[in-house]
């Protein structure tokens, strides 16, 4: 029997078992296949608009009564103007006192500056190299090049002219010494000669001096001049001692110096026998010392007093002559020694800068090879956030310079004015001001949403009791030390009324926006689309016309109302993926 044969006789047999089987498991096929086939995923997409965006911060608000206004500048300072006095009737924004602010606008400029600065790096990191930024580098670095070459020729040929000053110097000292040989050879015997004269006459003043009439006239007149004099003889005797030891010269130089040693000995010398002799002018007539014998010994010092001047002025003589013969020599070799030191000096000033321009070679080969490599994501990151950063800067900047000018929050009439011009702002209120509307919104907001709120900002409230009625505002007051509620530290916000509402009652509630930020005409995208990467870039999901998805980095900026937030590179219609769903 064939197999169809027998499957056929098997269907008819049990046709009913093979019915009730089938019933039974298609269900179950089914649910399998169900199960575990793939299946596809599901996205849910929002259109990138374009539009206006606003950030608010919102809460509820609370109507209150504070009618009198205390108005203070936020920050100290000097009063440099005040543009209301009291009475004066003031609407709302009106200014009415102002501070020096000479270093915040300085700041503010500054600032402003540092923003152009940053976005123009961000540009140019974006853009990346130029081929002139290259072209400079390049002629930069062949511009250190050359200043480097330069200096070390400076410093091979100050090195030169160091070695060929030296050498002359030396040739000019053989010179000298073998030109003035024959009169340097004269200088010992000169010295001796005049030296013995000069010891000889000190020793004939000594000899006068002990002449028991001399002495015993000393001892009646009581002169301590004597001693003095007696010790000044024995000095010059040991100065012109050690001039006879000293030898003869070998050289020009020393000539020099023992005819310089000489010529001080000599004249301690004759000082000595000056003294000498108006002692002995001014003894007085004794019994054993006549006026003749006091005169006789006066003219014996006095000769030996010329002999000295003699010798000193043998000595003068040798000396000036000695250096007249060797005054050209001197002046070349001193002509040739100042060459050596502006060598020196030269050889310095050439090894500084060859460092300074070795290293500043360096540098320019490193900015060349920067400019030469594509920039950096981490680069350009880095830009941008130096560009919110100078941002952010420019508008705390802006910020405290608003805080130096005081306005009036809602219109009324100004009651006192505590401030005058040139004066520190007063500790407590500066200007007080009684409302025209009694009324005012309190709101508590949160520590996250605080650092948006600045005072003068604008609002506004739509009270339970009037419906869709929106109540214009502008905030005038911000605690600045936070207040508990129900458990969470919030910060007390009192706004004005711009209007006066004389409809309102006090307890009234509603919801409070406050304008914190706004940017006109951006590209929005909701804020669930917007993710993170690892290293804290931003991107969206752009689902493409032909089903693709694309990851785009974006750019975020402003997040508003709404749930939506300003981002860059995203075109208006593109469809964002928020959500997906397998």
């Amino acid at each position: 029997m064939s197999l169809f044969s027998t499957i056929r006789t098997f269907s008819r047999n049990h046709r009913w078992k093979i019915v009730i089987a089938v019933i039974v498991l298609l269900p179950i096929v089914a649910i399998a296949w169900y199960a575990f086939s793939p299946s596809a995923s599901t996205y849910v997409t929002e259109e990138a608009v374009r539009g206006d965006l606003r950030q608010i911060v919102d809460a509820v608000g609370t109507v209150i009564s504070e009618r009198d206004l205390q108005l203070q500048f936020p920050v100290a300072g000097i009063v440099a103007t005040v543009d209301v006095k009291e009475g004066d009737s003031v609407r709302a924004g009106q200014r009415l006192a102002a501070l020096r602010s000479g270093s915040l606008t300085a700041e503010v400029a500054a600032a402003s500056a540092r923003v152009q600065v940053a976005e123009a790096d961000l540009r140019a990191k974006e853009q990346g190299g130029r081929a002139e930024d290259v072209a400079v580098a390049e002629a930069e670095v062949v511009s250190r090049r050359a200043s480097l070459s330069a200096a070390k020729i400076a410093l091979q040929n100050a090195q030169d002219t160091l070695a060929q000053s030296e050498s002359k110097i030396l040739i000019l000292q053989s010179e000298v010494e073998t030109a003035l040989a024959g009169q340097v050879s004269t200088v010992g015997s000169t010295v001796a000669r005049e030296a013995a004269s000069a010891v000889n006459a000190l020793s004939s003043i000594r000899s006068t001096l002990q002449q028991n009439e001399v002495t015993d006239a000393v001892i009646r007149t009581n002169n301590a001049e004597y001693q003095f004099v007696l010790m000044s003889i024995t000095d010059a005797e040991t100065k012109i001692a050690s001039t006879l030891n000293a030898g003869s010269p070998v050289n020009f130089t020393d000539a020099i110096a023992l005819l310089e040693r000489t010529q001080s000995a000599i004249s301690v010398a004759a000082d000595a026998a000056n003294r000498a002799q108006t002692l002995v002018t001014s003894l007085g007539q004794t019994t054993y010392l006549s006026e003749a014998l006091r005169e006789t010994y006066r003219s014996a010092i006095a000769t030996d007093r010329g002999t000295l001047q003699t010798s000193l002025n043998t000595i003068d003589v040798a000396l000036r002559t000695l250096r007249d013969a060797s005054a050209s020599y001197e002046t070349r070799i001193a002509a040739e020694e100042a060459s050596v030191i502006a060598s020196r000096g030269a050889m310095e000033r050439a090894r500084s800068d060859i460092a300074t321009f070795e290293a500043s070679l360096n540098i320019a080969e490193a900015q060349l090879a920067l400019r030469r490599a594509p920039a950096r994501q981490t680069d350009i990151d880095a830009a941008r956030a130096n560009v919110r950063q100078a941002r952010a800067s420019l508008q705390r900047t802006l910020a405290d310079l608003s805080n130096t000018v005081l306005t009036a929050p809602i219109a009324g009439r100004i009651t006192k004015v505590n401030v005058k011009v040139g004066e520190a702002v007063p500790v407590g209120a500066a200007v007080t001001l009684l409302g025209s509307s009694p009324f005012r919104i309190e709101m508590y907001v949160s520590e996250i949403d605080i650092p948006k709120v600045l005072v003068a900002q604008s609002g506004s409230v739509k009270l339970d009791a009037f419906g869709d009625t929106h109540f214009a505002l502008r905030v005038t007051d911000i605690d600045v030390a936070p207040t508990n509620r129900d458990g969470v530290n919030k910060y007390r916000v009192r706004l004005d009324f711009v209007y006066p509402h004389d409809e309102l009652k006090i307890g009234m509630t509603g919801d409070v926006e406050i304008i914190t930020g706004g940017a006109a005409d951006v590209v929005m995208v909701p804020v669930r689309a917007v993710l993170q990467r690892d290293d804290g870039t931003s991107y969206v999901r752009v689902l493409l016309e032909d089903g693709r998805t694309e990851e785009r980095t974006v750019e975020v900026g402003l997040e508003g109302e709404g749930s939506m937030v300003a981002v860059s590179d995203v075109e208006e219609g593109e469809t964002i993926i928020v959500l997906e769903r397998n």
